[in-house]
């Protein structure tokens, strides 16, 4: 059953045609990815469906439950005078009046309890029940956890940082449980763990969902079908996105060679008819000309990799690029991570990773002597650095984009702007404020400026943030290439896995290097996990099995002890019996003593026969 219907639409923007005949349909629990280059629509037609802008026509069938988390939902947040906590649980406000109403049917019922009371009392329980009542704090508490916000349940929202707004925003999207969750770009902000976890929680969701994002590995690994928008048209692809790709290029090759048959056939159709039009073949160059109008040429397909992005020859550093020694960083007093050890090599590309705010950054800019460390950088032979910073801080000396790079080589214009037209800026755009460039747009420039280094050890911190798919993949062509040496802080698991070939883990203790891409660090946590799984087991196991032997060992000690209380019971009774046998062969003629004593006799025998029943039982 389709949960949302989109025909025909036609979406205007600042008076031109931006997406036109727009049709789709997603169906119930189906997983979509949207994407395309920067400024094709994507975000647009996620605001139409939305109904946050108009469309010129068509036709949209939405479900009323629709979770929608737009790029800019840190902006959007409006709860600031509350809790994270507080906060989440206010997305269900169904259930907190719920919960309100049994607490009022409650009162009631102490008070008085008739049968109309009792009724809507079962009945609302029921309802809040399959609403996720019980469960909603521990629910909230999982999805905040998951987002790593569960060290900040008490912090007061205005007082959270950009990505953390932008996480609670997604967690209360996932705690509302909609039909629908229309998401754009919901990885950003994410570190690789959340990511996972978002991955986990989506792929169980029951309901649908439509995603943007620029995160290849998440699409792979999340949807069945890509929505692909290209030139103001929308096209649809079965499989995950690397199957769209694999599509895609097969596309390319048919349509460029049928491009060029249907060329050639124009050519030489034309150049027949420029020969014999007037001649005695007139005749059969008219008909040569209704077949040329009969023909529809065939466009060939663009090439999206507009930019040609390559590092060239570096200085070749030697053998040993970098070494650190026992490096720790603290902030206002705090030690964010120590006993940091590392050594690169020549051709060494390094991914580093960890947990949002374990100071990833801050080690690069420990390297490059930005911040004040404890311990011992060293840099090698000949190397020359190259920073890229996700935050662009070396950007703006200048008000242009030409300027910038006026200000940052010693080129003249002409190769200048040889050199920006490599990285997408041509004709006019040179001449840009630098205050109204993109995040795309800013990324690409500070790339050249990172080309124009010509470092041959790189640092990149988030160098794939802002950049559309195409771009991504020209980048990482461009760094597969390239024979230097590359420490990069990324979350595109999909870009860690095609470019580098070691792992390094930062964590508060220290520093970890695992050999090998980003699924091999996977594998290898993974079995790290099962191990320790394991082992933990095994711990288990003897840890249960000491307490089966104390336990056991205090059994036979009570065992023992009973054991000997009963033997001196018997022995006890025995002499009992002894004894008032002999008193009854000692009496005659007093019948009522004799019956006493015999009854006596009878009832201490009675009792031998229970304890001997007894001691034979724990004897066994």
């Amino acid at each position: 059953m389709s949960i949302l219907l989109c025909k025909h639409l036609e979406i205007e923007a600042s008076g031109s045609s931006l997406l036109k005949n727009i049709s789709f349909r997603l169906e119930q629990g189906e997983k979509v990815g949207l994407v395309g280059a920067n400024g094709a629509g994507k975000t647009t037609l996620l605001r139409v469906v939305m109904g946050e802008i108009p469309y010129e026509k068509g036709e949209i069938n939405r479900p009323a439950a629709i979770g929608y988390l737009a790029q800019n939902a840190a902006a959007a947040d409006g709860q600031s005078a509350c809790t994270v906590f507080q906060s989440m649980l206010a997305e269900r406000q169904d259930i907190l009046e719920m919960r309100e109403d049994l607490r009022f049917l409650e009162i009631r019922m102490s008070q008085e309890a008739d049968g109309k009371t009792l009724e809507q009392y079962s009945k609302l329980t029921e309802k809040y029940e399959l609403a996720g009542g019980y469960a909603l704090e521990a629910q909230a508490r999982k999805i905040l956890a998951g987002l790593g916000l569960s060290q900040d349940h008490d912090k007061s929202c205005e007082n959270l940082s950009g990505g953390q707004k932008t996480r609670l925003a997604l967690g209360r999207l996932l705690l509302q449980q909609p039909e629908l969750l229309i998401l754009d770009e919901p990885t950003n902000h994410l570190d690789i763990e959340a990511i996972e976890w978002l991955e986990n929680y989506l792929d169980d969701f029951p309901g649908s969902v439509l995603v943007v994002s620029h995160d290849r590995y998440f699409l792979d690994r999340l949807v069945s079908r890509i929505f692909f928008i290209e030139d103001g048209m929308l096209k649809e692809y079965s499989g995950n996105y690397s199957e769209f790709e694999l599509q895609r290029a097969v596309e390319e090759v048919t349509l460029t060679r049928e491009a060029e048959k249907v060329s050639k056939k124009i050519a030489d159709l034309e150049e027949y008819i420029r020969r014999h039009g007037a001649g005695i073949k007139a005749k059969q160059a008219r008909g040569r000309e209704t077949q040329l109008k009969k023909i529809t040429p065939v466009s060939a397909p663009k090439s999206a990799k507009s930019l040609s992005l390559h590092f060239g020859q570096q200085t070749r550093a030697g053998d040993k690029v970098l070494n650190l020694d026992n490096i720790s960083v603290a902030y206002h007093q705090r030690e964010i991570f120590r006993n940091v050890h590392l050594e690169l090599r020549r051709g060494d590309k390094v991914a580093l990773l960890g947990k949002n705010g374990i100071g990833k950054t801050s080690l690069l800019k420990a390297i490059i002597g930005r911040i004040s460390y404890q311990g011992s950088v060293r840099i090698g032979a000949n190397v020359s650095i190259g920073y890229f910073s996700q935050e662009h801080e070396d950007m703006g000396q200048r008000d242009t984009v030409i300027d910038e790079i006026r200000y940052s080589s010693k080129y003249e214009d002409p190769q200048i702007r040889n050199i920006l037209a490599a990285f997408g800026f041509r004709g006019e755009n040179v001449f840009k404020p630098l205050h109204v460039l993109s995040g795309g747009e800013k990324s690409r420039l500070a790339l050249c400026k990172l080309f124009l280094a010509k470092g041959n050890l790189l640092l990149l911190d988030e160098p794939t943030n802002h950049l559309d798919m195409d771009t991504r993949e020209v980048l990482e062509e461009a760094l597969l290439e390239y024979d230097g040496t590359i420490v990069t802080v990324s979350h595109d698991r999909y870009f860690i896995n095609r470019i580098m070939n070691k792992i390094a883990v930062l964590t508060p203790s220290g520093l970890r290097l695992i050999e090998g891409d980003y699924t091999t660090y996977r594998e290898t946590a993974e079995m790290e996990n099962s191990i320790n799984s394991q082992t933990c087991d095994i711990e288990n196991e003897k840890i249960s099995t000491a307490k089966s032997y104390q336990e056991e060992s205090r059994n036979n000690r009570r065992r023992e002890k009973k054991i000997k209380q009963l033997e001196d019971k018997i022995e006890e009774v025995e002499e009992l019996l002894r004894l008032t046998a002999h008193e009854l062969e000692s009496l005659s003629g007093d019948y009522e003593q004799i019956l006493e004593l015999h009854n006596q006799y009878e009832n201490l025998q009675e009792e031998l026969d229970n304890l001997m029943q007894e001691w034979i039982v724990f004897m066994e």
